[in-house]
């Protein structure tokens, strides 16, 4: 039940596979293990997205009997029935977490059911206690434990069953006691059951949110007890960038605290005495910002100063989950959790006499501060500088002062100081503040050799995310570039600039120079190739802030804002063909916009994308996933378009009726499930010598062949561009038009009408 404050910050520096820069790799979610109870979810795994049926199902039953003194007995019985063999492996070994000290834990009975009721009992050689470890780098709970049950002869149709007795001794808030229950949709929990009580002079808060929990409520011999049972839920597979269960499943929240001030008060009261400034402190304060006069530059110095010399290393035991080290210690020992370096940057700004807040926030997709107080959702601590208006984060090592990791925007925190505790709220983003510029020249002499370079210019997380790139790529080697670019699938050699990334002052800025391995070749008339679009270390635009696409979505879903610009110039030698330029694309969204052009001047083709992500907060609805998921696809087809080259000119015959319009052509491109990415744009090369061309917008119908796999497309009309010849009044005979249609899709073609007029 009890969660530490420093558990999610330490997945900031991780899972950057292989040097690709995605920014959402620094915004990964981890609770800390020990955290609030998730019914049956330590039972088993979170399972993948899917379709199919749930792959088991889960019966959930708790009595929790809370004392007068603040500690607490739970009883819970968990059976798990398996419906597939490929849950049997995923299941069949049961991991219980708890912190020795703290917590004791009794595992009563475990057996494997089988269908005929027979019991295979799980003997005391296959129950296990180790020490657990948190999954987190740098991060240590020296007084974590595990037990793991090992079932016996699992097959499909058998129900696993568990009953554990965990003791709650002390809480890390003392004389305090909190906790909640989970039950997300993903987990297939067909029913649930749990009692709590407690007596009625403890006065303990009890309370549902979500939809789906009933409580009856009753007292029975001076005690207060809820009966709460899940109403049966329709299973729901996790869903990719999902808010957390947390804001969207039934939770049950139990406290005795009366609210999050108070909470706050408490965490203060342990916390605020450790931020002493000692004569170190404020020689060191004094040192940093030497010859500084503007405050906010002397806070930007200080949070740089901690960024670069007090790394992240979290060692747990009891209650320094909750409570810091004094800022003494964590300066002599240069390393800290959150709120070990929290302490000391406030002590270190308070020596300049600037005031700051420590503010208990969430470090992933939970946006939501659930009644009666629990730490389900306070998992991290930041700093707030009321004198600047600004939130900061000395834990994130690689952003600027000012700037947060992306999960901790626009989110409610509880800020404490010497003068109390408050609710408030991180700023959402805004577009302007996290940018991403890449600007790249890629250069094709006569015998095929591809050079060019790549500069990047980023601020916000986009800044964040270029200066922890930069650090992976140092510590690569000279590989890296090489590494980057055989990811792109344009094998080659390179350099890297790091310019000022190891720097947290916005914008960074990197440079990568590269030499392609294999020749460009011109390809034949009418197809296209691929030529690199450089080096950079950020994903191109449309990638990340808005997130992958999921048809259906059920949940709210994490969003960003931002803006990110591509510009790409490729020059070719006259030896060489020029590719044609590409329709401009401009694309207007409730959520987004993006913006394309392309233009060839001289022997350069010039390629210019914006991508403006302006959602007001940083919880999407899933409704809006509909709503945009074409226009995205749009941005994904045009940001990965290849260069395209003159094409044979089509030939096409026409037959028309004297002094009547001729329909002579329908121009489209569809997408596969059908819908229209956008009208060409049509260049009369030659008007006809004895009547009109009109070209405008409009519908038709497709003539897919049978082959294609939008050929049900045909059956329905679709926007495309129609193609009329009117013959002038009178006229018979030979006529002709030639244009030059550019797709929506990208691609081009000459087309020359032979028209008969009959």
């Amino acid at each position: 039940m009890m969660q530490g404050l420093g558990a999610a910050e330490g997945l900031l520096m991780q899972r950057h596979a292989m040097l690709v820069f995605a920014v959402s790799a620094t915004i990964v979610l981890t609770l800390a293990f020990g955290a609030d109870r998730v019914a049956a979810q330590q039972a088993v795994p979170a399972p993948a997205p899917q379709t199919a049926p749930a792959p088991y199902a889960i019966q959930y039953d708790a009595h929790l009997a809370v004392r007068a003194d603040r500690t607490a007995t739970e009883t819970s019985t968990k059976r798990i029935k398996i419906l597939t063999p490929g849950a049997i492996a995923s299941i069949s070994q049961q991991q219980i977490a708890f912190i020795e000290g703290m917590h004791s834990l009794d595992t009563v009975e475990a057996f494997t059911e089988k269908a005929d009721g027979t019991k295979v009992p799980v003997g005391a050689a296959n129950i296990i206690t180790r020490d657990a470890v948190s999954g987190l780098p740098a991060t240590y709970a020296r007084d974590l434990k595990q037990r793991t049950v090992i079932f016996r002869d699992v097959q499909v149709g058998d129900t696993l069953v568990m009953t554990n007795i965990m003791e709650f001794r002390q809480s890390v808030f003392p004389g305090q006691f909190f906790g909640s229950d989970i039950f997300p949709r993903s987990q297939a929990i067909v029913s649930a059951q749990v009692i709590v009580e407690a007596p009625q002079e403890l006065n303990l808060q009890v309370t549902t949110t979500g939809t789906g929990l009933h409580d009856a409520v009753e007292d029975i011999n001076g005690l207060h007890r809820h009966t709460l049972t899940l109403a049966p839920q329709t299973y729901l597979p996790e869903e990719g960038r999902a808010v957390s269960p947390v804001d969207r499943d039934p939770v049950l929240l139990v406290s005795t605290f009366r609210s999050y001030e108070e909470m706050g008060l408490a965490y203060a009261a342990a916390a605020l005495p450790k931020a002493v400034v000692t004569p170190e402190i404020a020689a060191l304060a004094d040192e940093i910002t030497r010859g500084i006069e503007d405050r906010r530059r002397q806070a930007a110095a200080i949070d740089a100063w901690m960024k670069k010399n007090i790394r992240y290393v979290a060692l747990w035991l009891s209650l320094g989950r909750v409570v810091p080290n004094d800022a003494a210690t964590v300066l002599r020992n240069k390393y800290g959790d959150c709120k070990d370096k929290v302490t000391l940057m406030s002590a270190l700004l308070a020596a300049k006499g600037i005031a700051s807040e420590a503010a208990l926030v969430n470090f992933g997709p939970v946006y939501t501060l659930a009644e009666p107080p629990t730490m389900v959702a306070l998992n991290h601590v930041i700093l707030y500088l009321p004198e600047f208006d600004v939130y900061d984060d000395p834990t994130a090592q690689y952003a600027a002062f000012g700037v947060m990791a992306a999960d901790t925007y626009d989110k409610p925190v509880v800020r404490v100081s010497a003068s109390g505790a408050k609710l408030a709220r991180t700023p959402a983003m805004a577009p302007d503040d996290h940018t991403a510029h890449a600007r790249t020249v890629v250069n094709v002499a006569a015998d095929g050799t591809v050079t060019g370079h790549t500069e990047e210019t980023n601020t916000g997380i986009f800044g964040f995310g270029l200066r922890f790139a930069g650090a992976n790529a140092q510590n690569v080697g000279e590989t890296a570039p090489q590494r980057m670019l055989q990811l792109y699938n344009t094998p080659g050699t390179g350099q890297y600039d790091f310019g000022n990334v190891a720097d947290t002052i916005d914008p960074a800025n990197m440079r990568g120079a590269f030499t392609l391995t294999e020749r460009f070749k011109p390809p034949a008339a009418g197809a296209s190739t691929r030529i690199s679009f450089g080096l950079p270390q950020t994903v191109r635009p449309g990638r990340f802030l808005l997130g992958d696409r999921l048809a259906g979505r059920k949940s709210g879903f994490t969003c960003y804002a931002g803006r990110q610009t591509e510009d790409i110039d490729a020059t070719f030698d006259p030896a060489l063909p020029m590719p044609i330029t590409l329709a401009p694309v401009s694309i207007e969204n409730r959520s987004f916009s993006y913006h394309a052009t392309f233009q060839v001047e001289g022997r350069t083709l010039r390629m210019h994308r914006e991508f403006v992500s302006r959602v007001p907060g940083q919880v999407c609805p899933p409704e809006l996933e509909a709503e945009m998921s074409n226009d995205l696809n749009r941005v994904g087809i045009n940001v990965n378009r290849t260069y395209a080259f003159s094409q044979a000119v089509a030939q096409i015959r026409r037959t028309a009726a004297s002094d009547q319009k001729l329909r002579l052509d329908f121009l489209y491109a569809l997408n596969p499930d059908c819908t229209s990415m956008g009208f060409a744009t049509v260049h009369i090369l030659e008007e006809p010598k004895h009547g009109k061309l009109t070209v405008e917008n409009g519908t038709g119908f497709t003539n897919f062949p049978q082959s294609n796999s939008r050929y049900e497309c045909n059956k329905r009309r679709s926007d495309g561009v129609v193609v009329v010849y009117e013959p002038d009044s009178g006229f018979t005979g030979a006529d002709s038009v030639n244009i030059d249609a550019i797709y929506a899709s990208g691609t081009s073609q000459k087309r020359h009408y032979s028209i008969e007029v009959k």
